[in-house]
């Protein structure tokens, strides 16, 4: 599939609101508020106005009505996480097994239905590049977190009617949860890790791509003793840098 420069900000648009407004959000507004279904709501109108909003905006030959479809289908899409969460739990429930790899069932259908719109940007830039630097943001650290079995979006409790304080979870427990101090760091390490791979492919200097890691390990290293950190911090790293050199391959036409 050609990464043209229209699919590129369609791309950059789809899961930049998706996953980088959801992070955002978290972080500075769902801590404010009791109710989590208001929130959820109130989130994803925000997204809506957003991203139709956005295409007015971005692509001078936009009609409105198909555009607002679009943008509506993704926030719909988007939307989706709550029913694949409640899969995801129902089947762990049943047999134990947790297939989290349902939750890139959300980020593929973006990936797909972005492909259907095609309206030429209005700003002559090179959106790959802006693609990237979105993509190995907030989105790749959602992508690492399912990998890692790691669940985001609405807490077990809210979707647990057997639990005996159901309905205090339901009404205290945020689907966007702000991370705690020590998790928030973690991931723009991550996210800063994953842009200066960016960087040094660009600038093909991929002999520097170890130093990286390196540095990162260095820090760690006192903790890596623990065979279960060591496993967990490693598959962590190789993923993350996987998906950096994978992108850069994909999006950019090679290395």
């Amino acid at each position: 599939m050609e990464i043209t420069q229209s699919y590129a900000l369609m791309l950059t648009l789809a899961l930049g609101y998706e996953y980088s407004l959801k992070q955002w959000w978290a972080d500075f507004i769902g801590r404010k508020t009791k109710n989590p279904i208001r929130n959820y709501v109130l989130y994803r109108l925000t997204h809506l106005v957003l991203l139709a909003g956005s295409g007015f905006w971005f692509f001078p030959g936009v009609h409105g009505v198909p555009w607002l479809a679009f943008s509506v289908c993704l926030v719909l899409l988007g939307s989706l996480e709550l029913l694949v969460g409640l899969i995801i739990l129902r089947i762990k429930k049943a047999t134990g097994a947790s297939l989290y790899q349902l939750n890139y069932l959300v980020p593929l259908s973006l990936f797909l239905v972005s492909y259907l719109m095609d309206y030429p940007p209005r700003f002559d830039l090179d959106y790959r590049l802006i693609l990237m630097f979105a993509l190995l943001g907030h989105p790749a650290n959602y992508f690492i977190r399912w990998a890692l079995n790691k669940s985001e979006g609405f807490p077990e409790e809210l979707f647990d009617r057997n639990q005996p304080s159901s309905m205090e979870a339901a009404a205290t427990a945020d689907p966007l949860q702000h991370l705690g101090d020590n998790e928030r760091i973690g991931r723009r390490i991550g996210t800063i890790e994953r842009l200066l791979i960016l960087l040094l492919v660009i600038s093909k200097n991929l002999s520097s791509l170890g130093l990286v890691i390196t540095a990162k390990s260095i820090v760690r290293y006192p903790q890596l003793s623990n065979k279960a950190f060591a496993e967990y911090y490693l598959f962590g790293t190789l993923l993350s840098v996987v998906i950096a050199l994978a992108s850069a391959f994909f999006v950019l036409g090679g290395l």
